[in-house]
């Protein structure tokens, strides 16, 4: 009997004879180890056999599971080394499994699940090269159905949701993927892409910029008023000031209007108790606009206007949010959706902030409970392919 602590294996009198890493590489072994400078599985110590815990305390067996094969994986793009099954990363960090057939199983580190398997809604494009546990030649490629294989997931995710991207110029596509990126690198686009519709150019009869459909769930975005929205972005950046027809008085604008119209297709997936607490706060954020920013009585609308000394001290993200919590809800969502907004919107209205960052890294607090185990999956995933990370907000 050895112990290991904190990947240091020591002897019975307490001397250190090896070292053993997550992914079962054992290194610079000595004593009943046996003589050894570098690197080898643990398998090849006769005998040998770990129960414990990995380096971020979950449950770890070493070998694990049944034999499995050799060689290196490329996840997304991100590339792996395969040991008997074990798909490991540079640093000996234990990704996951493989098996010989190439069904994968992740080491989920955030649920502190050990073996989720994925499928096909929550596996990302796979290239395997190497051999079976059984020493034959194996090759093994997976792709998710109907998304480009060139692309990365973000990428392809944004293209699939999007109808008519392949009619859009160079400047439309990068307004797009600037509007959508985090939410397809933290999975929520697929889950909302797949529960509530997708996105498409089409005339607004109402002059909107974009309108969602309650039936269906499908965005429309207005040909026009989408191209005028780009305009306004890459002039003033993610909001823009305009006069109101009430003399002296602006109101603000959110320059996202993909995003927007997205953010009414995620207020669908939200548990029932968070889009009550969307609720909650925006009555109170219009409470407090009501008697810091009255409106005119003669202006027929509904939207908050303040005079130009008054901008940095709005209740709303921007006048529209005023309009209703629905509205309020795809404005703060849109303001989300970009790094520089984002990080005003933290300061302007900290408690949507919260929500909308939970939504990104902890999904299973805020949405419906039939969604749940599908978004964790994804992330499990994600985090593996190397789009969803603890820093994407800063991005």
């Amino acid at each position: 009997m050895l112990v290991v602590d904190f990947g240091r294996v020591y002897d019975e009198d307490g001397s250190p004879i090896g070292v053993l890493y997550d992914d079962g590489y054992m290194q610079n072994t000595s004593g009943p180890l046996g003589t050894h400078s570098g690197l080898r599985p643990i398998e090849n110590v006769e005998g040998c056999v770990f129960r414990g815990i990995d380096s971020s305390g979950m449950e770890l067996v070493l070998p694990t599971g049944q034999p499995g094969p050799s060689g290196s994986l490329k996840f997304n793009g991100v590339l792996y080394h395969v040991i008997n099954g074990r798909i490991a990363a540079p640093d000996h960090g234990l990704v996951g499994e493989i098996d010989d057939s190439g069904s994968i199983y992740l080491r989920d580190q955030k649920s502190k699940v050990p073996r989720r398997k994925l499928d096909e809604h929550s596996q990302l494009s796979t290239i395997f090269e190497g051999k079976k546990s059984n020493k034959e030649p194996f090759q093994y490629e997976w792709s998710r159905p109907l998304l480009r294989k060139d692309k990365s997931y973000s990428d392809a995710e944004m293209i699939r949701y999007f109808m008519d991207y392949d009619k859009l110029n160079g400047t439309q596509k990068k307004y797009l993927f600037e509007n959508l990126r985090l939410w397809a690198a933290c999975g929520l686009l697929q889950i909302v892409r797949k529960s509530e519709g997708d996105c498409a150019l089409g005339n607004v009869k109402h002059g909107a910029a974009g309108q969602t459909g309650v039936r269906t769930g499908n965005v429309t975005l207005d040909k026009e008023e989408f191209d005028r929205d780009i305009d306004y972005y890459y002039k003033h950046g993610a909001f823009a000031a305009v006069y109101s027809r009430v003399k002296e008085l602006l109101e603000v604008r959110v320059n996202l209007v993909v995003a927007h119209e997205y953010g009414h297709q995620l207020e669908f997936v939200l548990s029932q108790a968070t889009q009550d607490q969307i609720k909650e706060l925006y009555y109170a954020q219009k409470a407090r606009s009501d008697k810091l920013h009255p409106l005119p009585s003669d202006y027929p609308g509904a939207a908050e206007l303040v005079p130009q000394s008054m901008i940095e001290k709005r209740i709303f993200i921007s006048g529209y949010a005023k309009s209703s919590h629905h509205e309020y809800w795809a404005e703060c969502a849109a303001a989300f959706s970009v790094k520089t907004s984002r990080n005003y919107l933290k300061v302007l209205d900290l408690q949507i902030y919260e929500i909308l960052k939970k939504i990104v890294f902890e999904p299973e607090q805020v949405l419906r409970p039939n969604l749940i185990e599908q978004a964790l999956a994804l992330q499990a995933s994600l985090r593996v392919g190397g789009e969803l990370h603890d820093n994407l907000l800063d991005e």
